[in-house]
């Protein structure tokens, strides 16, 4: 059976990591009204949290098409060693759709099902902690409840030392080491996903 190319996985990442950047560019460039180009990182800002998760999953089920040991003790089965990718994925999209809540839970859910070796194991701290902030910024955009409100303020704005609400859009409009914070935070997907790639056999 053939493994997943997650090398390839890696690169189909980067690319909509360098589209979402082009894009913020074109809306520097182009848009005139402020309140338009908050909308637009905002919009922007959702896209790349979507192409992560959608990575991060292709990762974890391509760990598990590799090498199903670990899943096999943790479910008491004798799997054969090599899954395909659609029953890895149904394994866990049954009874609803795989969802890591942070990077813990990732981490968490990768040593349990992937076992103590696997590519998501070299995903540094710090990446997962501010995609982890990018990511409730994402959530408070789609959602706007008392919830997601409530986890943008201590997970993003706090952190900042950042007291007043202040819009996601705005927020990441704002300029960290000359750049707007949105660029910063695909810079740190680009660096984990590079940590991936490196690790990879």
């Amino acid at each position: 059976m053939r493994k997943a190319d997650l090398r390839r996985r890696c690169g189909d990442f980067l690319a909509e990591a360098d589209r979402i950047h082009d894009r913020a560019n074109r809306i520097d460039q182009q848009v005139r009204r402020m309140s338009d180009k908050r909308w637009a990182y905002e919009m922007l800002a959702v896209s790349a949290v979507t192409a992560w998760t959608d990575f991060i999953e292709d990762v974890f089920y391509g760990g598990i098409n590799r090498d199903s040991a670990a899943l096999s003790k943790t479910l008491g089965l004798d799997l054969p060693q090599h899954l395909t990718l659609p029953l890895c994925e149904a394994l866990f999209t049954t009874n609803g759709f795989l969802d890591f809540r942070d990077g813990g839970d990732l981490r968490g859910k990768a040593r349990k099902f992937l076992g103590g070796d696997h590519p998501l194991a070299t995903l540094p701290n710090a990446s997962t902690h501010a995609i982890d902030r990018l990511r409730a910024a994402r959530n408070f955009i789609v959602h706007r409840s008392r919830v997601a409100k409530a986890r943008y303020r201590t997970q993003v704005l706090r952190p900042l030392g950042v007291q007043k609400l202040v819009a996601p859009g705005r927020l990441l409009m704002a300029r960290k080491s000359g750049r707007p914070r949105l660029i910063a935070y695909l810079e740190v997907m680009r660096s984990a996903v590079g940590a991936i790639y490196d690790d990879l056999d």
